[in-house]
Parts: C-alpha cells; structure tokens; sequence
C-alpha cells in the first residue's frame, strides 16, 4: 500500500523552498489509488470524472489517461467554460445552472451545444432552456436529474406525463439521459437502508424505461466517490461517477475500506517554534507547558486536520485563525521556521484549487507544479 512518507515529502518541499500555502498531491499514492479503481469499478459501466473534486487539467488528463476515462461532471461555469476550450470531453453538469449563466457559455463558446448536458430539475427551468434554445436559435441536450431518496430537488415518476407532453412537442430540447445522485444510501443506517435502496431502483427504473420511449443512447448516470463500487450492468444504470476518492479526502474516509489512500495534502511554511510557550493570561500556569511545544504556521483556517509535523493539533487554548494558526503537541524531532507543516484535507473541492496552483510529488523526483482550474 502507497502509504505516503509525511516527513520526506515535508522534507522535499521544504528544500525545494516553499513559501506559501499549497496543495500537494502524492503521485505514487495517487497510482495506487488507480489500481484500486480498476480493480473495484464495474468496467462494463461508463465511467464518468468529477471535475471540482480533481480541479486541475493536468490532474484530470493524469487520472483520465491511467483510466481510459473520456467524460466529466461539471459543476459551475467558470470550469465549464475553461474545460470548453482545454478538454474535449462531453461535460455532463452536476447541478442546475441558471438560464442566463447558460446563455453566457453559449455565447461564448460554438460547441457547447454539442458538448454540455444540461442539467434540469424542475419544469421551470425546462421551460427556461427551451425558451433559451428557441432565443439563440441553437438544440440543446439536456439530462433531467431525479429524485431517487436525496430530496433535493429533481423529478419524480409523477412527473412522467408533464414530461412526456413536453418532449413529444418540443424540437429543441433533446433528452440525452438521466442523473439520479444517492450519497444518502451510503450514510443511512441499515434499518433504513434497504427501503431506501428499494426507492432508488423503483425511481430509476421507471424514470428511465419512460426516458427509453423519448431518445436512444441515454446517459443513465448515478453514483459517487463512496457508492460507485456498487453497481454494474444489466440494471437500468450505464454509467457511474467519481472523483474525490482518487485522492480520498477526509470525508471519504470510509473508501479506505475498498484500499484508497490519502494522496492530497494541504502545505505550508512552520513560522515560529515556542517551546514551553506560556499561556496568555495564565504565565503562572506555565510550569503545566515545559514538555509541550506551540507552532504558528503561516495562513490556517485550512479545511483540514494536522497531520505533520506529528503528534500536532489545533491549540484549543488559541483557537482558529486565518493568520497564523497556532498548533499544539509534543514531538521528540526538531522543528524550524522553514520547515513545512502538512494537513490532510477534509474534501478535495474548492481545497485544491484555492492556492494557484497544486504542486505534484513522487519520491525521488522533482516536484511539478500543476495549474488549477477555477471555482
């Protein structure tokens, strides 16, 4: 198991002058990852990648081309509207974008109508594209998402006749599968599991036999980081996504079970050591800090836990900072100002993308510096 070395790769980039917080992710963590994706997803299912969970070009190439992976979720325009131009991957959205953030990346970019899966929830904004369509004389392909148990929005098979009329008498509207997401069946206990998991499959099922009557060749996506492992053909679902546990976050730690590995960090220069460091307000108390040793590292607020250097922890007694966050605890190894402390992330979106760029490790090499996509 590629179990990362914490203290060589704070050791390498240190030495490689780090200076600012940054994201790190451990290729060879990374490649094991990929085998053991390979060895537990269906492969006779599409497999399509979560681009805000991997927000990097570089990154996403690296997975795709290890996986054979040709399709992206994507979820807020700014992405959408860079992966136009740097990927030529269909780009399923993962959320319902507003009609006139649509009009935007339509204006500005002549394949997304044959690029992007519309994602629509409701009947409000079906109505919108169609309206959008018939503005900007264009088709658009769209893939309604569906309520199978999460409730947050999406259609239902109630919805089925409105949905019918609508699509049988709309031309520029064309239906190009279904999105049903579940991370809800993974996190239930298993009193309430089964009925749940019974829900999803009667919704899908009958969503999509309906969808089969509208259009051929349906993108009949479901799945996520900690479900993906669960399916395979012969059911009413063609296709899965996943992204975040290529790299397996904090959040994801329950794939760690299928052999996932923690392959993104969060670094960034140790400013200060203060040994036996007094409390405020409570110097006469100090005695209590001989054996114990503060840090201040340069940022904080990080959405992470302290991983290195080893045996730190957010100080209680300071509490959080964006500044310089203070960590607390005991280490027999010397620390410096220069050297770098790493955090774990508790997710991999809108954390890998935060500091500019993402720094790519693997023991023995130069470290490579990757671009990051936006928010």
């Amino acid at each position: 198991m590629a179990v990362t070395d914490l203290s060589d790769l704070s050791e390498t980039l240190s030495k490689s002058g780090l200076d600012r917080p940054a994201a790190v992710i451990d290729l060879d963590a990374l490649d094991h990852n990929i085998r053991v994706l390979g060895n537990t997803a269906a492969s006779d299912l599409n497999w399509r990648l979560v681009a805000k969970s991997l927000p990097s070009i570089p990154l996403l190439d690296y997975v795709q081309d290890a996986l054979e992976i040709r399709d992206l979720m994507v979820f807020s325009e700014p992405m959408l509207s860079q992966l136009l131009v740097q990927s030529s991957a269909d780009q399923l959205l993962g959320r319902p974008m507003l009609a006139r953030s649509a009009r935007r990346v339509l204006v500005s970019h002549s394949n997304a109508p044959t690029k992007v899966q519309w994602l629509i929830d409701s009947m409000d904004r079906l109505t919108e594209y169609a309206e959008l369509a018939r503005d900007m004389d264009v088709s658009l392909r769209v893939n309604l998402e569906i309520d199978v148990g999460l409730h947050r929005g999406g259609f239902t098979p109630a919805d089925i006749p409105v949905l019918d009329t609508f699509f049988r008498d709309n031309d520029r509207l064309n239906l190009t599968g279904l999105m049903g997401y579940e991370p809800h069946l993974s996190k239930l206990p298993w009193f309430l599991a089964q009925a749940s998991k019974t829900k999803f499959w009667r919704t899908y099922q009958a969503m999509s036999q309906w969808a089969a009557t509208i259009s051929d060749n349906l993108v009949l996506n479901t799945g996520g980081s900690t479900t993906f492992h669960r399916y395979t053909s012969g059911g009413c679902i063609n296709e899965v996504s996943f992204g975040s546990v290529m790299v397996l976050p904090s959040d994801f730690e329950k794939s760690s079970e299928l052999g996932f590995v923690p392959a993104a960090y969060v670094a960034t220069p140790i400013l200060k050591r203060l040994p036996g460091n007094p409390w405020p307000g409570l110097e006469f108390l100090s005695r209590f800090q001989r054996d114990r040793t503060d840090i201040a590292i340069q940022g904080g607020y990080f959405m992470g836990t302290p991983v290195y250097p080893k045996g730190f922890g957010y100080s209680r007694l300071f509490g959080r900072s964006t500044n310089q966050e203070i960590w607390s605890g005991k280490t027999p190894a010397p620390i410096a100002s220069g050297d770098v402390a790493l955090l774990r992330p508790s997710q991999s979106e809108f954390v890998l993308n935060a500091f500019g760029s993402i720094f790519a490790h693997r023991k023995g090499q130069a470290l490579r510096e990757w671009s990051t996509l936006p928010h």
